[in-house]
C-alpha cells in the first residue's frame, strides 16, 4: 500500500510539469497628470517706519539726513521668490488730508517725493529723488527674506531723507506707500499716513576771514571806513528760517591785549567794540535803511534776515553781507582776531 501511493505521487507530479504554460497580458498603465498652480497675488501684510536697526522703535517725525527703516511685511503664497519689485514712496501731502496717491508720484522730487526699490532680476536697492539731492538709500542697511521659498518674510528699506525735504509744521505730513509685484505683475498696496518731517537748517560761510584793516580808536559804524561788504553765506533749508550773526565775547590782541565785545553798541568803556550787520550792502550810512535794517549784533547771535524760505538743494547764497564796526575812544594799538558766527535758525 505505501508503495502504491507513491507512484501516484510521482505521476501527478509529472502531469503537471506537462500542462501548457499561461500567458498573462500587461496588467498596469499610466497616463500623464499636470496642473498649473493658479498665481495667487502678493500681499504686503504691514509696514512701519522705525528708528532704529534693531526695528523696536517706530518713528513718527523724519529729521533729514538721519537714518529711518521701513519694514514691509509680505506673504505670498507662490512664495516670496515669486515676488518681482518692491516700491515704495514717501511723499509729501501739502494738504494733510491722506488723499495723494501713490499713482501720482512719478517721479522723485528733492522736496517732495522720494521713490525706493528693490529689483529682483538686479538685486538692486534704488533711489529717485531728483537731481541734484542729497536723499540717499543705505544699501548696507536694507535687508531682504533669509529664506525667499519661505511664503511670508520681510523686506527693509533704510533710507535719509534729503536736505531740503519739506518741513511738516502745520496741518501738511508726509505719507508711505509700498507697492509689492510679483512675477505675473499682480501687486499689492498699503499706506502709513501723517508722517512729519522736522526743520533742518544747514549754513556755509565761504568767507573764511573778515579784515577791517587799520581802525581809528573812537570811530564806529562809519560807511567808508569801518565796513566790510563781501562776507558770503549759504544758506540750505527745508523750510522757514531766520538768518543771525553773533560774536565771541571777547578777542585776542597779538600783543596779549584783550578786545571786550559790547552787544550794547555804546562802547563806552576802554577795550570796548560792537559790531552791526545787515545781509546786503547799503550804500551809505545815512541811508534810512540802515538805521531800519541794520542789526546790533549779540553773543547769542541777532536775526539780520526774518525771511528765509524752503531752499533748493544748491542753497541760498547771499554773497554781500556787511558788518561795521566800532571802537572805544580809548583802545590799545595791536592786532585783534576773534570769532564770527554766522548762524541759521528754525522760524
Amino acid at each position: 500500500m505505501k508503495r502504491l501511493m507513491m507512484v501516484i505521487t510521482v505521476i501527478l507530479a509529472l502531469l503537471v510539469g506537462m500542462l501548457p504554460a499561461a500567458v498573462f497580458a500587461d496588467d498596469t498603465g499610466t497616463s500623464t497628470g499636470s496642473f498649473t498652480t493658479a498665481n495667487v497675488a502678493p500681499e504686503a501684510t504691514a509696514m512701519e517706519l522705525y528708528s532704529d536697526s534693531a526695528l523696536l522703535h517706530s518713528a513718527t517725525d523724519i529729521t533729514p539726513q538721519v537714518t529711518y527703516y521701513i519694514k514691509v511685511n509680505v506673504t505670498d503664497v507662490n512664495s516670496l521668490d515669486n515676488i518681482a519689485l518692491i516700491t515704495v514712496k514717501i511723499f509729501y501731502d501739502a494738504a494733510g488730508t491722506d488723499l495723494v496717491t501713490e499713482d501720482t508720484i512719478t517721479a522723485g522730487n528733492a522736496q517732495t517725493a522720494a521713490i525706493l526699490t528693490w529689483t529682483k532680476s538686479t538685486g538692486l536697492w534704488t533711489i529717485d529723488a531728483g537731481s541734484p539731492t542729497t536723499w540717499s538709500i543705505v544699501t548696507g542697511s536694507c535687508i531682504v527674506p533669509a529664506t525667499m521659498t519661505d511664503s511670508s518674510g520681510y523686506w527693509v528699506f533704510a533710507f535719509k531723507a534729503g536736505m531740503v525735504a519739506t518741513e511738516s509744521p502745520g496741518t501738511d505730513d508726509w505719507d508711505i506707500n509700498a507697492k509689492v509685484t510679483d512675477a505675473a505683475a499682480a501687486t499689492y498696496d498699503t499706506y502709513q499716513y501723517n508722517k512729519e518731517m522736522l526743520w533742518y537748517g544747514n549754513i556755509t560761510v565761504n568767507t573764511a576771514a573778515v579784515d577791517w584793516g587799520s581802525v581809528t580808536a573812537g570811530t564806529g559804524f562809519a560807511y567808508d571806513v569801518n565796513n566790510e561788504t563781501d562776507i558770503s553765506v549759504k544758506y540750505i533749508a527745508n523750510g522757514n528760517y531766520d538768518q543771525k550773526v553773533g560774536s565771541s565775547a571777547q578777542w585776542n590782541g597779538l600783543n596779549s591785549y584783550i578786545a571786550n565785545f559790547d552787544a550794547t553798541g555804546t562802547t563806552t568803556a576802554a577795550q570796548e567794540f560792537s559790531l552791526k550787520a545787515y545781509p546786503s550792502v547799503l550804500t551809505d550810512i545815512t541811508d534810512p535803511t540802515f538805521a531800519a535794517g541794520a542789526v546790533q549784533v549779540t553773543l547769542a547771535g541777532a536775526i539780520i534776515d526774518a525771511l528765509g524760505t524752503l531752499t533748493s538743494e544748491t542753497g541760498n547764497t547771499v554773497t554781500a553781507n556787511t558788518l561795521w564796526l566800532k571802537l572805544a575812544s580809548v583802545f590799545s594799538a595791536d592786532t585783534y582776531s576773534g570769532t564770527i558766527t554766522y548762524m541759521i535758525s528754525n522760524r
